[in-house]
């Protein structure tokens, strides 16, 4: 599975090396993965035949202020100012909504992936803000809002960007069955073109179990894993922004984070793995 993108759009999904330490939010099993070598370390939780691996993704460095932009559509809902923080940090600076996962993996006999996925629009934002889920899953979008909203669901291929699909609902209470849209592994975004270009959320379509979502202090968790060596990665959309593109109803950010590293797993043990990233200069 590669999720990269070679393209630019609201959060830039090219892919580049990071630096340094080279479905829910909290650290969980098989659907939720991880990024140097580890060490194998006994768990009583882990399985005889497989392993587990664990880590913290952290932010290196001071954290940056958020940007900021005005609101000028739907107030009465959104507010007049909205923060634009694409850093969420818990306790030592640990991040939230980074994926981690194994690459060149495939998935084992008792693989059972969610069958369905819930993406909804509230309070001027799309929650979950990152998400797993299996290719073919079925997708319903629903609004919380009493205000027009749209989910524009886009992929990266080699020609650019490709819509899979565009959903806008008016009114709060609206839910819209999608089928199954997505076929393939990779990063999916998602983004609302109705005044309210600060919306923004990530899909991580994985064929395999081992993928997880750091949770609010930056832990993962993958369960199940085959014994041997693995290559595991970590990726985190871009922090900075870099343009407001207020025609267009849209923000550009710098590049998102990726990390790569090896990790050797042992069965009925734990292999501990550990990321980290600073921001890139400025100059």
């Amino acid at each position: 599975m590669n999720p990269r993108a070679p393209m630019q759009y609201l959060a830039l999904l090219v892919v580049v090396a990071l630096l340094g330490g080279c479905g829910s939010e909290k650290p969980s099993g098989p659907f939720d993965p991880a990024g140097s070598t580890g060490t194998a370390n006994a768990s009583p939780n882990a399985s005889g035949s497989t392993g587990r691996i664990r880590g913290i993704v952290r932010f290196q460095g001071s954290p940056p202020a958020p940007a900021t932009d005005a609101i000028t559509a739907d107030q009465n809902v959104c507010g007049t100012g909205v923060s634009l923080p694409r850093l969420a940090l818990g306790k030592d600076n640990g991040v939230r909504h980074a994926f981690v996962y194994l690459e060149g993996v495939k998935a084992t006999g008792d693989f059972r992936p969610q069958q369905s996925l819930l993406i909804d629009q509230r309070d001027c934002q799309y929650v979950p803000h990152a998400m797993t889920i299996a290719p073919g899953a079925k997708i319903e979008i629903t609004n919380s809002d009493p205000i027009l909203h749209n989910v524009h669901a886009k992929i990266p291929t080699e020609d650019g960007l490709q819509t899979v699909f565009n959903i806008a609902q008016a009114k709060r209470g609206d839910r819209t069955p999608v089928g199954s849209p997505f076929t393939k592994p990779g990063i999916v975004h998602l983004s609302c073109e109705a005044g309210h270009p600060w919306m923004s959320a990530y899909v991580f379509v994985a064929d395999h179990p081992f993928v997880a979502i750091t949770n609010e202090h930056g832990e993962f968790v993958i369960e199940g894993v085959p014994p041997g060596k693995h290559t595991i990665k970590m990726w985190h959309e871009g922090v900075t922004l870099l343009r407001n593109l207020k025609s267009l109803q849209r923000y550009e950010y710098e590049e998102p984070y990726e990390a790569t590293q090896e990790v050797v797993v042992e069965a009925g043990a734990e292999a501990v793995i550990d990321f980290s990233f600073s921001l890139r200069s400025s100059s």
